[in-house]
């Protein structure tokens, strides 16, 4: 069963990381994982006892080969809250991780655990009134538009578009990401926006170069950004 994190949670400033490569976790987005390394379990079954979070950060490109070890990561993450997990007879985990806030890497501890952990900065994108006003025709474009690129029968469809007024920005950014298949690259960008309002545009941008290179779908008139 998916659980929300509660309103008022209290994240801890020294978290567990989760290096992977080419995987970027963004705010609202959810993401299942399978866990089954032993450090990694413990770090799952201690965060499940204690604050529920977990650091994901992506691996540096160029040191996926160090993966059993402890490769350099990335700077910038997003804390992930497990709003789901299973344990399977054979040991294994399956957990659905939802990010929920951008963090900076400011040292690694020495950590008497086999898994990582980091003391971090939490830094929201901005979401300054002025700005997001000048993207609502784009927002709303988004929601009509994003349906339309999955594959789902009409019932599901109209199911899709029916929940869409209810979707958060931080979720469709999320969503848009994973509709468009943008690589781990482009996410980062995301992820290390300044504003909210940037994420937008980029998705934006992101949705026509999909139009473009996708034949049989409709290409409405772009907004103008401001």
């Amino acid at each position: 069963m998916i659980q929300q994190p509660p309103e008022t949670l209290d994240v801890p400033d020294v978290i567990p990381i989760f290096p992977l490569p080419k995987v970027v976790l963004l705010p609202g987005e959810m993401l299942p994982l399978q866990i089954f390394e032993p450090r990694y379990l413990d770090m799952v079954r201690d965060a499940i006892a204690t604050h529920q979070v977990i650091g994901m950060v992506e691996v540096e490109p160029g040191f996926e080969d160090q993966m059993p070890e402890s490769p350099p990561v990335q700077a910038v993450g997003c804390l992930g809250y497990i709003a789901s997990h299973e344990e399977l007879p054979d040991g294994r985990y399956l957990i659905f991780l939802l990010g929920i806030q951008r963090f900076t890497i400011n040292d690694e501890l020495a950590a008497t655990t086999a898994y990582r952990q980091v003391r971090v900065d939490y830094d929201s994108a901005s979401e300054e009134p002025k700005e997001m006003a000048s993207i609502i025709g784009l927002r709303g474009e988004l929601r009509e538009m994003l349906p339309g690129l999955v594959d789902l029968d009409d019932d599901a469809r109209q199911q899709f578009e029916g929940h869409m007024p209810e979707v958060t920005d931080a979720q469709l950014i999320a969503l848009a990401s994973q509709i468009l298949e943008i690589d781990s690259e482009r996410k980062r960008e995301l992820l290390e926006a300044r504003s909210v309002a940037d994420r937008f545009v980029m998705v934006y941008e992101d949705l026509y170069r999909h139009l473009d290179k996708t034949p049989g779908i409709d290409h409405p008139e772009p907004n103008k950004l401001n």
